[in-house]
């Protein structure tokens, strides 16, 4: 049976398996000798026929799906629409095609027939945003549902869902244990830049061996900003695709100036022929700007002679040249801007904290890059810039174990956590209660409360700051709204609306609608929550041990998004 870890990108996803023998990570390709990234997009044929990766690219009679994993947690049809899905072929259905594609040819390629664990990463901003919550859940649904994943004792799949930045971070912790001999402690600066979306995390790492001795660690994330797909959903944002959709769009209106360049199967093999041509060309691309910097002004036909085009691509039959020049400038156009206020933005958060994040002699502050686009010249070139690297910069010491595992760091590092070489703290990502009021107000009292440790599935009921649980009238639906506190901040929280899905369950789990009930939740291993409720007796003043369950297994068809009140109070009950 395999230990299995996958970073589910937008645009290619990397699979790694965890060698129980070496007790190393290992990411693994479809085909000898292929690429061990894989491209993100699904093709259905006739009778359902499934073709996914590299092969599916090239599919022109098939029905095509790409960036599905941004549409997970999207329910707007509009949006679904313009992205070509239906109610046959949704999101749901075709990341459920992809992933089970996916892993049963790693599967066959391994001689293997099961999973014995299976661990899986999502964006950071799904554990924080109210409105994505659900692609996790429904993420973790999807992989439970495949038969060949291995089940636990009580029917349950083993699988859990992690956010990219923990996962990343498990890797290059490790790799420091390695080079080093010693646990890293202190914050990590990643910069994971895509196909759909740009992420920045802060974390802090503290390393929390178990009894055992076994490595364990805590990380918390400190601070995240980013742009692109997890910012918007159902939009492409300003990282690697729309750069080269830009790109490709931009040298084309040089050769057929006026002329519209429609969004169809011509102009997407141009973008992805592109693409191909630029991520096997890094080392040229990085000599090119290296000799002539990477000014446009400086990119002219006569400063660099014969080197002034970088490739050749064909759009509907006419050759279409792609020039360092234009690179330059589509870049300066789409991507610098951006990343630049991102960076910022980390950077003025760290200096309210007191983070010496320029001192390139701070061991216990590193900075790494990751994500395909990530590799390109341009982009290391800007963060190498911003923070002035040079060739003796501790901040980039003993974390990287080749450049090449920065691209595959997330998938690495979810093997890693499959095989249990490396155990992460579990922590509340959110703080979650029934929206009590105390006349006029909602009084904050959580059940769950962001970052602490948590035990999953083991329930936690919602209390007061000393500890008491919080008694609930359950008439005139003052079980109906819910609190919740997305960051580290305790006066901020959303009062969220419940749905008639959600009300007709809860008439169901309540057994006598006249007397109070005491409320608790539990979160399982992906971050999926489950709703008690308790009964409770007034004359014995006692919560009922017995309680009937609701799992919020999403939060889109049980919380009323539409209806959310931001309210900021002092913590009070």
């Amino acid at each position: 049976m395999l230990d299995v870890g996958i970073d589910f990108g937008s645009t290619y996803t990397t699979v790694s398996i965890f060698r129980r023998e070496t007790g190393k990570p290992e990411a693994k390709a479809l085909t000898e000798g292929g690429s061990q990234f894989i491209p993100s997009v699904v093709a259905v044929g006739k009778n359902d026929k499934v073709t996914i990766g590299r092969a599916a690219k090239q599919k022109r009679t098939s029905k095509v799906f790409r960036a599905f994993k941004m549409m997970l947690a999207e329910d707007d049809q509009e949006k679904l629409s313009a992205r070509g899905f239906d109610s046959v072929y949704t999101p749901y259905r075709i990341t459920q095609m992809f992933l089970r594609e996916l892993l049963e040819q790693i599967l066959k390629r391994e001689e293997e027939f099961s999973i014995n664990s299976l661990v899986i990463c999502a964006p950071e901003i799904w554990n924080s945003e109210i409105t994505a919550v659900d692609g996790r859940a429904r993420l973790r649904d999807i992989c439970k549902e495949m038969p060949f994943v291995r089940k636990e004792t009580d029917g349950s799949a083993k699988v859990q869902v992690v956010s990219e930045p923990a996962a990343a971070s498990a890797y290059f912790a490790s790799n420091f244990l390695q080079e080093t001999g010693e646990n890293f402690s202190g914050h990590l600066l990643l910069i994971d830049y895509g196909g759909g979306t740009l992420d920045i995390t802060l974390t802090d790492i503290e390393p929390r061996p178990d009894k055992s001795g076994k490595v364990g660690m805590e990380i918390k994330v400190l601070f995240r900003t980013g742009a692109g797909e997890n910012e918007e959903m159902g939009k492409v944002g300003k990282a690697g695709i729309v750069y080269m959709e830009t790109l490709m769009r931009t040298a084309i209106m040089e050769v057929f100036p006026g002329e519209d360049v429609p969004f169809d199967a011509d102009f997407c093999k141009a973008v992805d022929d592109l693409e191909e041509q630029i991520q096997g060309s890094t080392a040229e691309i990085g000599d090119i700007f290296n000799d002539y910097g990477t000014d446009p002004e400086d990119l002219t036909e006569d400063t660099m002679d014969d080197e002034y085009i970088f490739g050749k691509v064909y759009y509907r039959g006419n050759g279409v040249n792609i020039t360092y020049r234009t690179m330059a400038e589509v870049y300066d156009q789409v991507i610098r801007g951006v990343l630049n206020e991102k960076m910022d933005e980390v950077n003025r958060f760290m200096v309210q904290e007191n983070i010496e994040y320029m001192d390139r002699n701070n061991e216990n502050f590193k900075i790494v890059i990751v994500g395909g686009f990530g590799n390109f010249y341009l982009v290391q070139s800007q963060v190498e810039q911003k923070y002035q690297f040079n060739s003796t910069d501790l901040r980039r010491k003993n974390m990287i174990n080749g450049r090449e595992n920065c691209e595959k760091a997330i998938s690495l590092g979810a093997a890693l956590l499959s095989g249990g070489a490396i155990r992460i703290r579990n922590t509340a990502p959110f703080s979650i209660g029934i929206a009590a009021q105390s006349g006029s107000e909602y009084c904050t009292a959580y059940a769950l409360r962001y970052n602490q440790d948590i035990e999953f599935n083991k329930e936690y009921i919602q209390s007061d700051n000393k500890g008491n649980p919080v008694t609930i009238l359950s008439t005139s639906g003052s079980l109906n709204r819910f609190i919740i506190n997305m960051q580290n901040d305790e006066r901020a929280a959303f009062v969220v609306g419940s749905k008639y899905e959600y009300q007709k369950k809860l008439k169901q789990a309540v057994e006598d609608p006249s007397s109070p009930v005491v409320i608790g939740f539990s979160i399982d291993a992906s971050g999926v929550l489950t709703l008690h409720v308790h009964s409770y007796d007034i004359v014995e003043d006692r919560v009922s041990e017995k309680s009937n369950k609701i799992e919020l297994s999403s939060f889109r068809n049980l919380f009323d998004t539409q209806r959310i009140e931001r309210v900021w109070k002092d913590d009070r009950a």
